[in-house]
């Protein structure tokens, strides 16, 4: 949703991730916001915690804690007491749903609307429509595109959701159509513009897949998966670790939250670091990710190739086990896949 709606005495403008009372205007996370539209959307009913993390973080690992960590400062946003909901309420074992109204206001008309309006009543003044029956077609068909028009945020929405459908099921070509009639209609649209980086990588495409990443960053500064996913391909197939670290340091100077993008942030620190042969900081990085997320295998894969560089076999076999043990988080490239089974195999024979 990017009509501005009122929730309650409260106006909420999601193009501008502000929320406003009596004039008092705050500004949410867009994250926070994305939670909150996908909330209003529905309401009226419940939303359960994986309808919103499929829509929050579509195709995204995130951590137990980043929809409550929402949840909690959109309540603060909104001074919502969580012991006696006025706003939001928490359905247990359910999800959560929208106890005030929702009203959507008026939507910016196209330029062209309002003066096509004013020519309209001047030919009904004139009588031009009693006379000329195609004139008020004409008109119809422009008051429809208008309404058209508006509505082409949740229409891109909807070409968006049908995309990542379409990709789950492995309809690679069909998702990546809709993704692009998404984008058509919202060209802004990083969520959009990411999915299409996702599935072109998987064809694979990777110069379309860079492109697209770099794009979802351009529509939105902090859609920490695209830094992720580009800082990732610079690392991995243009082979350019300065590139990459510079996109690392751009991504974490915007001071992402959630443990789950620092966690790949860092993780993807340490491969740069380790390719050009900085060990000592790759290990420090990987080790400072593993202090965010433990359970995600690309960290775990990496400070075992990192402590083997440095001759340090005996402490780097816990990782090659950690990183065999998650071997199938979608952070673990196929190749350490096998490093893992192959680096463990000559263990057992010693």
């Amino acid at each position: 949703m990017e009509q501005d709606f009122r929730l309650g005495s409260w106006v909420v403008r999601p193009s501008l991730n502000s929320i406003a009372l009596d004039g008092a205007i705050t500004r949410l996370e867009p994250k926070v916001m994305e939670v909150l539209v996908c909330l209003v959307e529905h309401a009226g009913g419940v939303v359960s915690k994986e309808q919103l993390i499929g829509a929050v973080w579509p195709d995204t690992i995130v951590s137990d804690d980043a929809l409550p960590r929402c949840i909690s400062e959109l309540r603060k946003a909104l001074d919502d007491d969580p012991k006696a909901p006025r706003m939001i309420e928490t359905i247990p074992k359910r999800g959560y749903r929208v106890l005030e109204s929702v009203e959507l206001l008026d939507a910016k008309s196209p330029s062209w609307v309002g003066p096509a309006i004013s020519w309209f009543r001047r030919a009904r003044r004139k009588g031009k429509f009693r006379r000329n029956r195609i004139t008020l077609l004409a008109f119809i068909v422009l008051t429809l595109v208008a309404a058209l028009v508006s509505a082409f945020p949740w229409i891109a929405r909807y070409y968006n959701n049908q995309g990542a459908q379409l990709q789950q099921q492995g309809q690679l070509e069909a998702a990546i159509q809709n993704y692009r009639r998404a984008i058509g209609l919202k060209s802004s649209y990083a969520s959009a513009h990411y999915n299409l980086g996702d599935a072109y990588e998987e064809i694979p495409k990777y110069e379309k897949a860079l492109e697209e990443y770099q794009r979802a960053i351009d529509a939105d500064l902090t859609f920490y998966p695209a830094y992720i996913n580009l800082s990732r391909l610079y690392i991995l197939r243009l082979k350019d670790y300065g590139a990459a670290l510079s996109l690392l340091d751009r991504a974490l100077s915007l001071k992402p939250q959630e443990p789950s993008v620092q966690y790949s942030l860092y993780k993807n620190y340490g491969w740069a670091n380790f390719e050009l042969h900085n060990l000592g900081q790759a290990e420090q990085d990987l080790r400072f990710a593993l202090g965010l997320v433990q359970d995600r295998g690309g960290a775990h894969c990496l400070l075992g190739k990192v402590l083997d560089a440095q001759g340090r076999g005996d402490n780097a076999v816990g990782e090659w086990e950690s990183c065999a043990a998650y071997s199938t988080t979608s952070d673990v490239e196929p190749e350490w896949r096998n490093q893992a089974q192959e680096r463990l195999r000559k263990e057992a024979v010693q």
